[in-house]
């Protein structure tokens, strides 16, 4: 029961934010009936003597990023000196959650044909992409920048924190999800199998995207290093004395600027349909297959047909009343299961002594598949993925609290994103999430 009202909680909080990049991913489609994509170029500013300006924040930077930042986000310049409120985003934030609904109102069930189109349309999508991507000019510096190792990252802790994450939000792991989905399931459904196509189908999908990703981003990067020896070339053909102020271009740090997070796909896609025949066209369907794929996760976390009371009563409850086999009976079995013991101790009453019983789960997965787990998947349950999570969560804590890590501000001025230092609110806001999320497994367990 602890373990399913976290998954809720936890389901709840990144629902918050999938449905947040939906509303973008609305906003965008919407902007996309206009005349000319209002990413394609800077925007004009008109004075009242008749004289016009390009946006000199714009030519800073690019019209894929200033349309994110400047007319998406409104963003601020740090998380300190909030904006006034983003009507545009609100509306479509309310017309977000409104579609998620709809799409789960009768359950998951009731809506096959929904999983299946938003299953295979980021798939064609991909495809489409990558043949035009290996077609842009600067797209093998992207790929050259992918694949060349900087080994000295393995010893910064978010990016393993990173990796983790993106593993646990690709596959959907303790989101409540995939006990969802495997509640549908045929008693003596192959779950070794399901297991290996699922682990082996994300790992390449998660090449392949990245091929696409670092081609549009090879193609950004030289385009923007291109008019700045441009610009450079002529400031020191009119003084060629006047080396200070003449700007400094790098294809590498270009390179490494580039965009990340949520940005990437609104920043560097939008770069890339800008290329094609029909761009307006093009990101229609982008778009509206990008926000109709997060609508899987607010699927997958929709458990039971029951529970008709909106949307989040139904998420809650469902999610909350479904892992039971897996939940804590007492205290002691949580210290076992790190001990790394092959069984758990069990009072026999009759006998007044304890009894060395075998995990529960393995004797389920025999039943199943016919055999029991082998001793790579006890490894990997009971020392090596405890361990490896343990570390990861402790090194980004210390990270987090020792102000090394921070989140990405835009400077309107430079036109670039810098990395500040979270406020003494935000690190709170932050510790409150994590333990409002794990807080329900140990007190469970304490009144059980």
């Amino acid at each position: 029961v602890g373990i399913g009202i976290a998954s809720a909680v936890v389901s709840f909080n990144v629902a918050l934010y999938y449905n947040t990049v939906i509303a973008w991913c609305l906003f965008y489609f919407a902007q996309s009936f206009r005349a000319q994509l209002p990413w394609a170029e800077c925007p004009t500013r008109v004075f009242p003597n008749g004289s016009s300006l390009v946006e000199p924040e714009c030519l800073a930077s690019t019209p894929t990023e200033y349309f994110w930042y400047r007319t998406t986000l409104d963003i601020s310049p740090s998380i300190d000196e909030p904006n006034g409120f983003n009507w545009q985003i609100a509306f479509a934030l309310v017309l977000a959650w409104t579609v998620v609904y709809l799409c789960m109102m009768k359950g998951i069930a009731s809506s096959p044909f929904v999983v299946y189109v938003t299953s295979m349309f980021p798939y064609m999508v991909l495809i489409v992409f990558f043949l035009r991507g290996i077609t842009l000019p600067g797209m093998s510096h992207g790929l050259s920048h992918l694949f060349t190792p900087k080994w000295y990252m393995l010893k910064e802790p978010h990016v393993w924190l990173e990796a983790g994450t993106q593993i646990f939000f690709s596959l959907g792991l303790a989101f409540g999800g995939l006990i969802a989905y495997s509640s549908y399931n045929p008693v003596d459904n192959n779950c070794y199998r399901d297991a290996f196509i699922v682990s082996f189908t994300n790992c390449c999908t998660s090449m392949f995207a990245a091929i696409v990703i670092f081609a549009i981003i090879g193609f950004k990067a030289t385009n923007v290093y291109e008019r700045c020896l441009q610009t450079r070339n002529a400031m020191l053909a009119l003084d060629p004395h006047d080396s200070k102020n003449v700007p400094e271009c790098s294809l590498e740090k270009e390179l490494e600027n580039t965009a990340s997070g949520t940005g990437l796909a609104f920043i560097i896609f939008t770069e890339a349909i800008n290329q094609f025949p029909g761009a307006q066209i093009s990101y229609r369907c982008t778009a509206s297959g990008t926000g109709l794929a997060f609508i899987i996760f607010t699927e997958a976390i929709n458990q039971f047909p029951g529970a008709q009371i909106w949307g989040l009563g139904r998420v809650v409850k469902s999610t909350a009343s479904q892992p039971r086999g897996i939940g804590f009976e007492s205290q002691h079995l949580l210290v076992d299961l790190f001990l790394g013991q092959s069984g758990y101790s069990a009072w026999n009453a009759e006998k007044g002594i304890t009894e060395t019983k075998e995990w529960p789960f393995a004797d389920d997965i025999e039943m199943m598949t016919g055999s029991r787990p082998s001793l790579y998947w006890l490894l990997c349950w009971k020392y090596i993925s405890p361990t490896v999570m343990l570390i990861i969560f402790t090194s980004s804590l210390v990270d987090l609290f020792l102000g090394q890590s921070g989140y990405s501000a835009w400077n309107a001025e430079k036109g670039i994103t810098e990395t500040k230092e979270w406020p003494g609110w935000a690190l709170l806001l932050i510790a409150f999430l994590i333990f409002v999320s794990v807080l329900w497994i140990p007190l469970v367990a304490i009144l059980r």
